[in-house]
């Protein structure tokens, strides 16, 4: 209420006070409860803005604390972001009904985002002549943006979730490093002459250089960032989880007919669209065909090349490399997206894991069409037959001078050794997306290339922001 007001109806008031006339004080007794009212009005209009401004500080930690929910891969409104939300409000001083949370949220200015509104009901006291009470209300939305995709995520929420050897390198300065572990050597430099070169380092946990946590704002150098490492961070969900299902992954798998053979020159060719027992495979030179099935354990052995023709092929064992054996695949194309994806299975309720050895030759890429596209090796890992287990909990991928593979290494149960690089040609992609990865030789790592190879729905490092 202006104060030159107060002061004039002040004024006129003590004036009707002096007059002596019984109108001038019927006057008073009249206008007095109304200025008193009036001015219990502006004072309590106060004291609402101000609990409006407190509630505006509530409404934004919640739509932050429910964003993160999101990024950590949670979807329940009621049971997780309306619980996050509400906790984050109440640590703020709020004091009204359940927050309202509306996910996800888009409007013309945020394309991907958590919106929070809260109710404060709130009584009138000196103002109740007036007014009741009021409803005190403020809406907040959090954005979600993607700060970085992660070539390497690791699953593991308690381990030493990504370790780089000694003397070795894991260079991929165009993307990030994401480990779920809360240990506090959840991404680990294992010796001084391990280093590592990337966009960032994301952590729930945090990062060490020999067994000692570092500093993330000042690094050792053996660590190259882009920017800031980050510890104690949300979450990196795996978005390949909902897709890459047991059903979506055996489907077209061959059950039928065995596959026949001839021979040509020195290489053994089998028809593809077809099944054969992994321990026939025994020639020295073997081209397979597209859509094949290998039954049982595959063991490639010292000195035998196999050749795959691009397309799909399941193994429903282990598949082990020997020294000096080879698998390839020389009618792939990377540049055209002609590839090879391989997908570890079950039979009778056990999934194989796959083994290279360090003298052995690993190249392949993945094809960038297809309901396969962009996926290299695939260990079955989502909604799995009841009692199904995995013939080991750890697979190595290798080889020298490294695998060469273009494309998803996804096995997100089981831990990896690993050391390699992307195709020299085409769009360079290589993700691993494992439980937990020891790099354990010079390694390259690559994000940019995976939209043309076929390979969509990165994983991502999202960051959050107040917008409105």
């Amino acid at each position: 209420m202006p104060p030159d007001f107060i002061r004039s109806l002040s004024g006129t008031i003590a004036r009707l006070v002096r007059d002596r006339s019984g109108a001038a004080a019927t006057i008073v007794v009249i206008a007095l409860p109304a200025l008193i009212g009036m001015s219990a009005l502006g004072v309590e209009t106060g004291v609402w803005f101000a609990i409006k401004l407190q509630n505006q500080s509530s409404a934004d930690s919640a739509a932050v604390s429910a964003a993160y929910e999101v990024i950590a891969g949670k979807t329940n409104l009621t049971g997780e972001l309306t619980a996050a939300a509400d906790e984050a409000a109440r640590r703020n001083g709020y004091k009204g009904s359940l927050p309202v949370v509306a996910a996800p949220y888009s409007d013309g200015i945020v394309t991907n985002g958590i919106a929070v509104t809260l109710k404060q009901p709130q009584g009138a006291l000196l103002a109740a002549m007036f007014l009741p009470g009021v409803t005190i209300a403020n809406t907040a939305v959090a954005a979600i943006e993607v700060l970085n995709n992660p070539c390497i995520l690791a699953l593991g929420a308690n381990s030493t979730d990504v370790e780089i050897a000694a003397s070795a390198q894991l260079d991929m300065p165009n993307c990030s490093v994401a480990a779920n572990s809360i240990s506090s050597t959840a991404i680990e430099l294992r010796s001084s002459t391990s280093a590592i070169a990337a966009a960032t380092l994301v952590t729930a946990g945090e990062i060490s250089l020999q067994g000692i946590p570092i500093n993330p704002a000042a690094p050792p150098p053996q660590f190259a960032l882009s920017s800031p490492a980050m510890i104690g961070a949300p979450s990196v969900a795996d978005r390949y989880a909902g897709t890459l299902t047991h059903a979506f992954l055996i489907s077209g798998m061959p059950a039928a007919p065995i596959c026949v053979s001839k021979i040509a020159g020195l290489i053994t060719i089998y028809a593809g669209s077809c099944a054969i027992p992994g321990k026939s495979l025994t020639d020295p030179q073997i081209l397979l065909s597209a859509n094949t099935r290998i039954s049982g354990s595959w063991r490639i052995t010292s000195g035998q090349t196999v050749d795959l023709s691009p397309g799909t092929y399941w193994v429903t064992g282990n598949l082990t490399l020997q020294s000096s054996a080879v698998l390839k695949c020389s009618a792939c194309d990377n540049t055209k997206g002609a590839g090879v994806t391989i997908i570890l299975t079950a039979q009778t309720s056990r999934i194989g894991a796959m083994s290279v050895a360090s003298n052995a030759t690993l190249t392949l890429n993945a094809p960038n069409s297809g309901p396969f596209a962009g996926l290299a090796i695939i260990q079955d890992s989502n909604g799995l037959p009841p009692g199904t287990t995995y013939t080991s909990s750890r697979s190595t991928i290798g080889g020298a001078p490294g695998a060469i593979l273009n494309g998803l290494v996804y096995f997100p149960n089981s831990s990896m050794t690993f050391h390699g690089a992307p195709s020299a040609t085409g769009p360079q992609c290589l993700l691993l997306v494992v439980k937990t990865v020891d790099i354990d030789a010079a390694s390259r790592l690559e994000a940019r290339g995976c939209a043309g190879a076929g390979l969509g729905n990165l994983p991502a490092i999202d960051t959050v922001a107040v917008a409105e």
